[in-house]
């Protein structure tokens, strides 16, 4: 295959398609002999930043006028609506130390008797709710045990989180860990 005539050209410096290094599968290939010019580069970039410079002499005084004629607090209209925040707090900043707190709760709620005084509803412990439901199930007497079962592995989850199967747990968080590990130590 022949080159391709040499002519010179402003914005690339093109010298013909050069050989490739050598590698297996590919012996023949070449690429492409072509620079950028620099001063179409330099050139390119100050066109740009002129185009930034011109844009934000006409943006900011603009954004400064519409500033002062409807500043902030104000609702543009009095037919739009307030903005309604949500309830504090939005987030947990810390969720890793009130997170045991939260399970020794759920724990205790699970394992005792009580009455949730906002919803009037009564609960007893989660073994005794299963036991009770267990009871109106109609399970085979030598039906396997198991999770296909009502009441089979899932009857040992009942004890809590850390009575589970490690496949099972959730996973901890980095706070926790830490806790976890300052309590192991301490014992």
């Amino acid at each position: 295959m022949s080159q391709p005539p040499h002519k010179p050209h402003t914005l690339v410096h093109f010298e013909g398609p050069k050989q490739s290094e050598p590698h297996e599968g590919h012996e023949h290939t070449r690429f492409e002999g072509i620079d950028a010019s620099v001063k179409v580069v330099i050139g390119s970039l100050a066109i740009i930043w002129l185009t930034l410079i011109i844009t934000g002499a006409i943006v900011f005084p603009i954004q400064n006028i519409l500033k002062h004629e409807n500043p902030p607090g104000n609702l543009p209209s009095p037919m739009a609506p307030a903005r309604v925040l949500p309830p504090t707090p939005v987030i947990q900043v810390r969720p890793w130390e009130t997170l045991p707190d939260l399970r020794a709760h759920e724990e205790e709620v699970l394992n005792s008797y009580g009455k949730d005084n906002t919803t009037g509803h009564t609960h007893v412990p989660i073994n005794q709710a299963m036991d009770a439901v267990m009871a109106q199930l109609k399970i085979q007497p030598n039906a396997p045990a198991g999770l296909t079962v009502p009441g089979g592995q899932g009857r040992d989850f009942a004890k809590g989180l850390s009575a589970m199967p490690p496949e099972y747990q959730r996973p901890t968080i980095q706070g926790e860990i830490r806790k976890n590990a300052q309590a192991s130590a301490s014992r």
